[in-house]
């Protein structure tokens, strides 16, 4: 197993460096749906539970190594990160 992160970071969120406004646009996103009105009525919905949802329907989900560079090249930039899942394209 890798260790990803240090003892010392003070933004870590469920092992995610990222800005605090990139965690709002990501919990935007998943509040967006539909669906997730459904899971409000069984509980509280916080932001390590949808980015664990968030995970799992990753690891579930097949990708090609040609999209998987692709998502890594943007999830590097916080901002074009941001861009994307408001909406933007995945280049």
């Amino acid at each position: 197993m890798f260790t990803t992160s240090k003892d010392q970071n003070s933004q870590a969120i469920l092992g995610v460096n990222t800005s605090y406004d990139s965690m709002l646009a990501i919990e935007a996103l998943i509040l967006s749906n539909p669906m997730m009105n459904e899971l409000k009525e069984i509980g509280k919905l916080t932001k390590t539970t949808l980015c664990k949802m968030a995970l799992m329907e990753f690891i579930s989900t097949p990708v090609s190594s040609r999209k998987l560079k692709r998502l890594f090249n943007a999830a590097r930039d916080d901002d074009k990160f941001r861009a994307i899942i408001q909406g933007g394209q995945l280049e």
